[in-house]
């Protein structure tokens, strides 16, 4: 690692702190435990107001290994002063809990959230980085939705940032060893998110992802994306200029950024369709 990286690297660290634990400091999250381990709790943000619109579960990032919700409470108080209710949700991780536990850990807590809210009937699901592969099994894998019992028509969008969608397409030295640590023993092919991607897709779906992205290979969003659209045409690809990985968090913590409205839009449209049927 180079000079100008550890730079980088030491600027985003200290923009995650300001963030989550300095910048709104007045915004609190309620912590919900769905486990008996420390990791297995997600934090809640409940604005004054929610009504009719989306309830937005987050999914944080960290390669599986590290990171837990509190770190990513910007991303809690971002959609908390726009009147979402926002879910960041915490799971087990490497090297102490391997594939899937990750996935049953999220299943679980959406599981926990859903039954102790059942006015809720509209849940936009996002990850950023290796969350983004665990909010994708959240929507795409029909089996596990079954397994927890998880009504699929409450899912109304998925959001991806950075996400690790497609483990064939990473190529940097350090994504492959996070994925061989997290998938560790099991079939790579078969823990492959994108091999979820076999039945129809039938609710939008908006990847967010940095072209100079020199961990997460833009890649594994345009392959993803790719095959969604051999299935469903409901998609966005949103490609960023110049961006690296950690700078798509960006968009959904503190104030936001001009790339903030692909989001709002986004989720804005959902919520329009809400109203339609309701």
């Amino acid at each position: 690692m180079n000079l100008k990286s550890i730079k980088l690297k030491l600027f985003n660290i200290g923009k995650t702190i300001t963030n989550s634990y300095i910048k709104d400091n007045n915004i609190k999250g309620k912590i919900i435990r769905y486990g008996n381990n420390k990791r297995q709790y997600y934090k809640v943000y409940t604005p004054y107001s929610s009504n009719l619109k989306s309830t937005i579960f987050f999914i944080h990032g960290g390669g599986w290994w590290h990171g837990n919700p509190s770190l990513y409470s910007g991303v809690g108080k971002f959609f908390y002063k726009l009147g979402y209710q926002t879910v960041l949700c915490g799971y087990r991780l490497v090297p102490f809990h391997r594939y899937p536990t990750q996935i049953d850990d999220v299943f679980k807590a959406l599981k926990h959230y859903i039954e102790c809210n059942k006015e809720i009937n509209s849940i936009v699901i996002a990850g950023y980085s290796a969350g983004g592969e665990l909010a994708s099994r959240l929507v795409f894998d029909h089996d596990r939705q079954l397994k927890y019992n998880i009504n699929k028509d409450l899912l109304k969008g998925f959001i991806s940032l950075s996400g690790v969608l497609d483990f064939s397409k990473c190529t940097s030295i350090y994504s492959k060893i996070l994925v061989n640590n997290y998938v560790y023993k099991s079939n790579i092919k078969k823990a492959n998110p994108i091999s979820l991607l076999n039945k129809e897709v039938n609710l939008p779906i908006l990847c967010i992802h940095g072209e100079s992205d020199s961990l997460i290979n833009v890649n594994t969003s345009i392959s993803f994306i790719k095959k969604v659209n051999n299935l469903d045409e409901n998609t966005i690809l949103k490609t960023i200029k110049r961006a690296e990985h950690e700078d798509t968090i960006d968009i959904v913590r503190g104030d936001g950024n001009k790339y903030s409205e692909y989001i709002l839009r986004f989720i804005k449209e959902i919520d329009d369709i809400k109203k339609i049927d309701i």
